[in-house]
């Protein structure tokens, strides 16, 4: 067998290992909607057309949490450059619909924490979700107030987008479900 054929399988072994961990952390920590007072929502990432045009090869899991009054979100992402960091945010539309804008607990507020809900490899609130030398990032956020799922009224929380550095391209979405 070639090098360049034993290679490639070992990067798509790494990969679905990646995957599968990603999505094993999710939901081992995950609890059955409506229990203690908060809701489970989750997603898988895919990637979006500008995403596919960038050469990615993105996959991963996502996961909102709502309580009574916070909202905490966890993100695993494989197929990233590990020499960029990137933006990864709460959004307000569906990854069908391109994600709509970010969502923000003040509609028309602050486009930064504490009013929207990033995600960080650090502790910084809104800090960059950074992977690994492998391309896989772990990232989390939280926000004081409970993000809306069911609003007639104003936007609601529905996905979780993973923006490019420096282009701001939407290049990963994860509906939340």
């Amino acid at each position: 067998m070639n090098q360049d054929v034993k290679e490639a399988r070992g990067r798509s072994r790494l990969r679905l290992a990646a995957i599968a961990l990603a999505a094993g952390s999710l939901l081992v920590s995950s609890a059955p909607v409506g229990a203690g007072g908060h809701q489970n929502l989750h997603g898988s990432f895919t990637e979006t057309p500008a995403g596919a045009g960038r050469g990615y090869d993105i996959a991963g899991s996502a996961k909102l949490t709502v309580g009574p009054d916070w909202s905490a979100a966890k993100v695993n992402v494989v197929g990233l450059d590990p020499v960029k960091a990137y933006g990864s945010h709460l959004h307000n539309g569906t990854c069908a619909a391109g994600g709509g804008g970010h969502y923000q607990d003040a509609e028309g507020g602050s486009t930064v924490p504490p009013n929207e809900l990033w995600l960080s490899s650090s502790s910084a609130a809104n800090g960059p979700l950074a992977p690994n030398p492998g391309g896989v990032a772990h990232g989390k956020g939280s926000a004081t107030w409970a993000a809306r799922l069911d609003s007639t009224t104003q936007t609601n929380a529905r996905s979780i987008i993973v923006h490019e550095p420096g282009s701001g391209a939407r290049i990963a979405c994860a509906d939340l479900t």
